[in-house]
């Protein structure tokens, strides 16, 4: 029995421990998306700075670039402009060391380079064709710029043409990486020393890394536009947020140690409830015992006065004295028999208009000295079966309630509805008065509604103009 109450307890200490479990894991999911819309933003944030940073340094970059084409196409535009216009230019570009391409047509005309091979560097042929090729593809008003690849390295071109048909104008620069890089990486080297915390490497075209500054362990990409169209700036400094273990496990450690403590203290208030309920009927098994031997000696007495006496209302008296210590003395055993739970009796045969008879008759006394009148009515004919006992426990604490707050004529009515016996017990005082099993002086009438619940049948109490009718069902069957 021990080993049955102890698995009986700890199901229902699992039971409790789901139901404080639910609204945890409620809890640790909205924080878990919480967490997880805390890493989206600041995933956001980094991806932002990261590419405030890769804009800057594409800024620089492209700037650099730029400048450089733009000066040497200005030194070209002010040799076209000399008296000696194609040794003029020519000098420009041996400064170059070669470096430096332009391709100048008027109309069909080729102005510059001369078609004189003899003239025209040998090492100018692949890299005239391309900005031939490029010009060709040139509408009025177009401008073009990107790279190409050569043996010596890249080439940064321009091209640009003007006017139509016999006036138009094509001009095209081409200028090697070679002339280009050593400006545009010390002007890099700049920017990385006043952007600290980043690595940067610079990607070209071609797939090449040809510049880098600083170690980093995941790169982001950009390609570039402009002046480094086809170029890829890759960064890294920023570190990105990660879904660590750290916050979750911030979250979860106190919800699970709120659960263990619900849990602890529910299976201590359990152990407690035990010990209280086992103390209890300890002491019902005690007062069960100790109650046994005065009703016992009552009894003897009571009988003793009925043989001893002459009086026929001695008798009478004594008869009714000994059926209320019966009475008591079962409801003391039941009551001690099933605890603090209402007590469902068993169906027995009688004539419940009769039975309602003998109970006003045995407490006839009573009622006469509140200055109260009761008159039992009944429609039903013959016997029934029903819990004579409960409906006994039933009428009694409903008359005792109406001659103790309402004394006066009280009316007891008796009668069936689908299969249910109804007992109705109504007094005639101040309906204003409506008691309740709620009231200090209602206990009688919480009884009633436990035991006609307990035995299929159900109470009600009502206001009935003037006093209170009480209404109460029991299951009942034919005899």
């Amino acid at each position: 029995m021990r080993k049955m109450l102890t698995r009986g307890g700890w199901v229902e200490t699992a039971r409790t421990a789901l139901l404080f479990a639910l609204p945890l894991a409620l809890t640790a999911l909205l924080g878990a998306q919480a967490l997880d819309a805390d890493y989206v933003v600041l995933r956001e944030k980094a991806r932002a700075e990261t590419a405030r940073v890769a804009d800057a340094f594409s800024g620089a970059a492209v700037n650099e670039v730029t400048e450089l084409a733009a000066f040497a196409e200005r030194n070209l535009e002010k040799a076209a402009g000399d008296p000696h216009p194609e040794a003029a230019l020519w000098r420009v570009i041996y400064a170059y060391d070669l470096g430096l391409l332009t391709l100048k047509r008027r109309g069909d005309r080729v102005a510059f380079p001369p078609e004189d091979p003899l003239a025209m560097p040998k090492m100018w042929e692949e890299k005239l064709r391309a900005l031939t090729a490029v010009a060709d593809l040139l509408r009025a008003g177009d401008f073009v710029n990107g790279w190409f690849p050569n043996i010596a390295g890249e080439y940064y071109f321009e091209c640009r043409r003007k006017s139509v048909d016999a006036e138009r104008e094509e001009n095209c620069i081409a200028l090697s990486s070679a002339q280009i890089f050593p400006t545009l990486f010390e002007a890099l080297d700049e920017f990385a020393a006043v952007t600290p915390g980043w690595a940067f490497r610079l990607r070209d075209p071609f797939d090449r890394i040809v510049w880098s500054k600083g170690e980093g362990q995941s790169f982001q990409s950009f390609t570039q536009s402009g002046a480094l169209h086809g170029w890829v700036v890759e960064l890294s400094g920023t570190p990105s947020p990660r879904r660590g273990a750290l916050g979750r496990l911030a979250l979860a450690a106190p919800l699970a140690l709120v659960w263990l403590l619900l849990v602890f203290q529910a299976r201590r208030a359990q152990k407690a409830n035990a010990r209280e309920s086992a103390a209890r009927m300890t002491l019902l098994t005690q007062l069960s015992h100790d109650l046994r031997t005065p009703l016992a000696n009552l009894k003897l007495y009571a009988e003793l006065i009925r043989r001893k006496g002459q009086a026929p209302e001695l008798d009478r008296y004594c008869a009714v004295l000994t059926d209320e210590i019966d009475r008591l003395d079962a409801l003391a055993g039941a009551t001690l028999a099933q605890g603090a739970a209402p007590a469902q009796y068993e169906l027995e045969t009688a004539d419940p208009g009769a039975l309602a008879q003998d109970i006003v008759a045995r407490y006839h006394s009573l009622l006469a000295a509140s200055g109260s009148v009761c008159e039992v009515r009944s429609s039903v004919d013959g016997e029934r079966r029903f819990a004579t006992r409960a409906f006994e426990r039933i009428l009694i604490n409903l008359v005792d309630n109406a001659r103790k707050y309402a004394p006066g004529r009280i009316d007891v009515e008796i009668g069936a509805s689908g299969g249910l016996l109804v007992l109705a017990v109504r007094d005639h005082g101040d309906g204003a008065k409506l008691r309740t099993p709620q009231k200090s002086h209602g206990v009688g009438l919480s009884i009633v509604h436990e035991l006609a619940r307990a035995n299929g049948g159900g109470f009600a109490l009502t206001d009935a103009h003037p006093g209170v009718c009480a209404r109460a069902t029991l299951k009942m069957e034919v005899s």
